[in-house]
């Protein structure tokens, strides 16, 4: 009866019912299982105390899982991400640590190394950061995924403001994802390669067609809301000099976030076509 509760919470989860899904796990939070997807809900939900709180229990009864590893490093990423200075650097060791772990339990785990490699670019020298770390992770995601090597090589030289060569490199990674859509092996990629398109002024059809399967496909693993994805193609079709088809997206973009600094100012863009 249990496993089907949690079956029946699984399809409610993929369905985007996030909150009733939520509220069947819970009647079976000590089974791992149930335990990962309410810290999948509560990263989801940006409750990061939360979400370290269940990948932590999950780390206690399995220490040597990947995925485990990896969510809890990331959910102490992001906690970093949005809270003080203080606590990004008490938290900084410990991130490393899982993030690390992961990629050495599983050779072949494409997000650890993608965020091994932001950190390692977003830190300074003086605190751990460094080009070259960055730089092998990122050099075993040429066995690994071939789309994901080339975003993480233009992450690489955006940070390092090698403007052209980052550009060439998302290039790449759009025209990989075309050649080869298997490669493009989770949602949220289509919503960086439209990104890319977009900021980068390349392969704008391709983009758009990126961010509306990913607007499609969005759901509860995906790092940034539609009202993103609908900014994104807002941004393209304002490229495009399609005025009326750029604010139908931007009025989409703040209807889900009508506080929205970046949609707002893409409005007044698009209005001044």
């Amino acid at each position: 009866m249990a496993q089907t509760s949690i079956n029946s919470a699984e399809k409610m989860l993929n369905n985007g019912e996030i909150e009733k899904a939520r509220v069947v796990f819970l009647q079976h939070e000590k089974q791992p299982i149930a335990m990962e997807y309410l810290g999948d809900i509560a990263s989801f939900n940006k409750n990061w105390d939360e979400a370290i709180e269940y990948y932590e229990g999950l780390l206690d009864l399995d220490s040597e899982n990947a995925m485990y590893n990896f969510k809890l490093g990331g959910a102490m990423g992001m906690k970093a991400y949005y809270g003080s200075k203080f606590q990004a650097a008490l938290l900084l060791g410990d991130i490393k640590e899982y993030l690390k772990k992961a990629a050495e339990l599983d050779p072949k785990h494409k997000e650890a190394r993608r965020a091994l490699v932001e950190l390692y670019m977003q830190l300074p020298s003086i605190v751990g950061g460094s080009k070259t770390i960055a730089e092998s992770y990122a050099s075993d995601l040429d066995r690994i995924n071939q789309v994901d090597a080339l975003l993480a090589d233009a992450y690489i030289y955006k940070i390092q403001e090698y403007r052209d060569l980052s550009k060439n490199k998302y290039n790449d990674a759009i025209r990989a994802a075309i050649r080869k859509p298997e490669l493009v092996s989770r949602n949220y990629l289509k919503y960086e390669l439209g990104e890319a398109a977009a900021i980068n002024e390349i392969q704008l059809d391709a983009g758009k067609k990126f961010l509306e399967e990913y607007i499609e496909n969005y759901g509860y693993k995906d790092l940034k809301s539609p009202a993103w994805a609908y900014l994104r193609l807002a941004q393209i079709e304002r490229m495009q000099n399609n005025q009326e088809i750029a604010l139908k997206y931007i009025e989409r973009s703040l209807k889900i976030d009508p506080d929205f600094d970046k949609a707002l100012i893409e409005k007044q863009k698009i209005q001044r076509l």
